[in-house]
């Protein structure tokens, strides 16, 4: 480690409770953050599970209002569902629960009860080569609470990523940031298999592109070696067996871990990519993370060998040198995508072929692009990683 001249942006999440059956303290910490009156924000397939009574139950008469119609992607129209019945209830505190698409949206309602106007507008916006510009979000937010149910990892961020007109914005303010993460295994047994792979590919996508980031710096890379190697060990078998607590327990730490270590670090051409397929095509967010996750690691691979051996390292992989060690990392990510049954080609997600090159020219607009550890200056560059993909 030569150089420790960096700047770390810690995540402004104040308190993380891990821990079988944590979801029990919820009124505790609604208490904490002086909430009174809570609007829970939660996915449809999360609300028919026994999680939304256990919440209820924990948060009594706190508990004014649910809101279970979250949509993929968090789309402005739902948040402004959600917005309305926060308004109506009266509501001074928000609980979500499910992936990052409820966590997202309550982010949402959280901002617009604050800043009023259109999320869009907040959205985060990016001149190419390297101008970022982050529109300011002055207002108090209103404390926020999450029980994350998958391993995106977006409830230790305070951007939220919402999608309006085929378009994907991310909207950014430390105030967004929940007050209290809840990690409870057995809210991450609720969800669907798929759905557990699917998001801890997305949790290794975030520390696999912070790790060869053009931005990476020592913290960055102490979090995500150590969440890339539990990911590589613990999500197949918590996949596999959704009853094997320890495992998801795990996965949530690393999910975590991930969260926090990729925020200084922006990441690269795979969360470009990711970024417009989702706001074009409506495929499952955390489904195109592991998808394209292997593709951008091949395509990056020449310009990554150092950082895809420490990788190596931390998955268990051995080889003869460090160039195979580092060839083997996306084998190895493509290896789990097919163990875990998850989709292998774009194709599969009902993207077009015809659609390849928009989604290249577009993925050139996003600020990842510029992080990326090879440098990306031409859609072509862009559309190959997707022709392999497709």
């Amino acid at each position: 480690m030569a150089d420790c001249t960096f700047v770390f942006d810690n995540p402004r999440v104040e308190r993380i409770v891990s821990g079988r059956g944590s979801i029990a303290k919820l009124a505790g910490e609604v208490e904490r953050v002086g909430g009174t009156r809570a609007l829970v924000v939660i996915s449809p397939s999360v609300a028919k599970t026994f999680l939304l009574d256990r919440i209820k139950a924990g948060l009594g008469a706190k508990c004014v209002a649910v809101f279970d119609a979250v949509k993929p992607h968090s789309p402005t129209d739902s948040i402004a569902q959600a917005v309305k019945s926060a308004r109506d209830a009266e509501i001074d505190v928000l609980v979500s629960a499910g992936g990052g698409s409820a966590i997202d949206t309550a982010k949402g309602v959280a901002a617009l009860l604050a800043e009023g106007g259109s999320l869009p507008r907040f959205g985060v916006r990016f001149t190419p080569p390297n101008k970022k510009e982050v529109p300011p979000m002055p207002a108090p937010k209103m404390p926020h609470i999450a029980i994350p149910t998958t391993f995106s990892g977006g409830e230790y961020s305070y951007s939220a990523g919402i999608s309006e007109g085929g378009k994907k914005y991310i909207v950014a303010d430390p105030k967004l940031a929940p007050r209290t993460v809840l990690l409870d295994s057995e809210a991450a047994a609720t969800a669907p298999a798929r759905l557990l792979a699917a998001s801890g590919m997305n949790a290794l996508a975030h520390c696999v592109e912070a790790v060869y980031s053009t931005e990476t710096q020592p913290l960055t890379e102490a979090y995500c070696l150590r969440a890339i190697g539990l990911i590589a060990r613990y999500l197949p078998r918590a996949v596999e067996n959704s009853h094997d607590l320890e495992a998801l327990s795990c996965v949530q730490v690393a999910a975590c871990l991930s969260g926090m270590g990729v925020y200084s670090a922006w990441t690269g051409i795979h969360h470009a990519i990711v970024h417009v397929i989702g706001g074009r095509y409506k495929a499952p967010h955390a489904e195109i993370h592991a998808l394209m996750l292997p593709y951008a690691m091949r395509w990056n691979l020449d310009a990554t060998i150092q950082a895809h051996a420490r990788m190596a390292q931390e998955i268990g992989i051995k080889a003869a040198n460090e160039n195979d060690r580092a060839a083997a990392v996306p084998e190895h990510v493509f290896g789990m995508n097919r163990r875990m049954g998850l989709p292998l080609k774009l194709r599969d997600l009902g993207v077009p072929r015809d659609g390849l090159k928009q989604l290249a020219i577009d993925a050139l607009g996003d600020y990842s692009i510029h992080t990326n550890p090879k440098p990306v200056r031409a859609a072509e560059q862009v559309l190959e990683v997707l022709e392999q993909a497709w």
